[in-house]
């Protein structure tokens, strides 16, 4: 039986806001006699809002009058409701992440764009949202080798490396397209702080009101250019690299393969020739040029450049139609429960030596969060046995003896079912259980778990991180 659901993705970036809205189709694929197998088999994109210039009050405030006008004028253009949507993610990225009401603009998005949508933020989700939308992880697949994509935005670029189309690495980089800006003249009227020691380090006279010449600036973005390069081959990486590296570094993989999205690869993939001021500042900002270089420098190198399928939409795309799970059909769930929105994940352990002293460790955590539900995720052994099941059901509802929230479990293994209905029994009624499986979490991370579709849970994993 398949069953279609609606998901929206809207992109709030440092230079431009879309929304797309995408029909996800969920079907059980397995056989007559064997166990319900529920999962995503296509997501079509249903409408793609034009590019907007993002609003702000100022350099430091998002106007979020401005964005609700924009999302609700595309709602009424597409005819579909609010209430018409089942999942989906409103991403806010690059500089834009670090504005002083992003998390404010986010959360009451979160509520005002449907009931059932996912807030992320952190360059790291970004990164293979990005690359999802962009086609990396497709291309992983038909070339059988590791693809990297860099989504060059206004602010930042967030990178994702796939292999056998999964996601094996993602990072972020302080690089943009509006790193910095300038006006109709060619003066420069903004240079992120972020950009200035590499601009120090090539003795290049670019700085605030400075009438910027053709030739300095191409010398910063060549600069950048070979910056990829080394990014993706070189394992020992000079000074200027490693300060651009957002939150943290990649794993050093060398991707046999490379990818551009976002808007900046508009021009690595476009034949025009930028080499004069007009040409540069017809957007106000470097990234016609930063495109240009890197088109240039990747001419003349060996590395193997696939053309992405989306550019400056692939991050919205993603979000849309790649930022959803299903938590398969041998699980438990209490459907009265659910939805359930923003549960901050605790994350025991990472193996399985610490399962002895699971009830202390439960029980420390829920300290920390009080009164507020928590969802607990750990790893789990491969195979349980009945008495490790048994054993860790015993433990978590012991740990969850006072708290009056419902017990939610995320493991990584398949075994939920049957540790769910261990905790169900031992609880008789008591209270809620939600147990699901085949989920990786972290601390940090929030979970956002819908109604239930054919026998499984859709289920997005967040990570909400504001002025990284």
């Amino acid at each position: 039986m398949k069953t279609e659901i609606l998901s929206v993705g809207i992109d709030i970036g440092t230079t431009t806001l879309q929304v797309i809205f995408s029909k996800i189709s969920v079907q059980n694929t397995a056989s007559l006699f064997l166990l319900p197998e529920v999962k995503i088999t296509s997501a079509t994109i249903i409408y793609r809002s034009k590019i907007y210039f993002t609003p702000l009050i100022s350099r430091e405030r998002i106007d979020l009058k401005a964005i609700k006008d924009i999302i609700s004028s595309e709602y009424k253009k597409s005819n579909i409701l609010k209430t018409d949507i089942s999942t989906g993610a409103i991403i806010i990225t690059g500089e834009t992440c670090r504005k002083e009401n992003a998390e404010e603009v986010l959360n009451y998005l979160s509520d005002f764009a449907g009931d059932f949508v996912v807030a992320t933020a952190g360059p790291d989700l970004e990164g293979i949202l990005a690359g999802f939308g962009a086609g990396a992880a497709l291309a992983s697949k038909k070339h059988t080798s590791k693809v990297v994509n860099f989504d060059i935005g206004g602010g930042t670029t967030n990178a994702s490396v796939f292999w056998d189309g999964q996601a094996i690495d993602s990072f972020a980089l302080d690089i943009g397209g509006r790193l910095i800006q300038l006006d109709i003249a060619g003066t420069i009227t903004y240079v992120s702080d972020k950009i200035k020691p590499l601009i120090k380090s090539l003795n290049l006279n670019l700085s605030l009101g400075v009438t910027a010449d053709f030739r300095v600036l191409k010398l910063l973005t060549d600069a950048i250019a070979k910056m990829f390069i080394k990014i993706n081959g070189e394992l020992d990486l000079d000074v200027e690299i490693e300060r651009l590296f957002i939150h943290h570094k990649h794993k050093e993989m060398h991707a046999e393969f490379i990818m551009f999205s976002g808007g900046v690869a508009e021009f690595i993939y476009s034949k025009e020739e930028i080499g004069t001021m007009d040409t540069v500042i017809r957007y106000g900002d470097i990234g016609p040029l930063l495109g240009y270089s890197i088109r240039k420098v990747y001419d003349n190198s060996k590395e193997k450049i696939l053309e992405s399928i989306e550019k400056i939409r692939a991050t919205v795309i993603g979000a849309g139609s790649h930022s959803l799970k299903l938590s398969g059909s041998t699980i438990v769930y209490d459907d009265t429960l659910l939805p359930i929105k923003n549960i901050p994940i605790v994350k025991l352990f990472s193996e399985d030596e610490d399962l002895p002293n699971m009830q202390n460790l439960i029980h420390e955590k829920l300290e920390l969060y009080d009164t507020t539900a928590v969802a607990i995720a750990f790893k789990g052994p491969k195979s349980p046995s009945y008495l490790q099941i048994k054993s860790m059901a015993e433990a978590i509802v012991n740990a969850f003896k006072t708290s009056i929230n419902p017990i939610i479990v995320i493991v990584e293994q398949d075994f939920a079912k049957a540790l769910g209905q261990s905790i169900n029994n031992l609880l008789k009624g008591s209270k809620g259980v939600i147990c699901l499986d085949k989920i990786k979490a972290s601390n940090g991370d929030y979970v956002d778990i819908g109604k239930s579709i054919s026998k499984a849970v859709p289920v997005v994993i967040k990570t909400l991180i504001f002025k990284i």
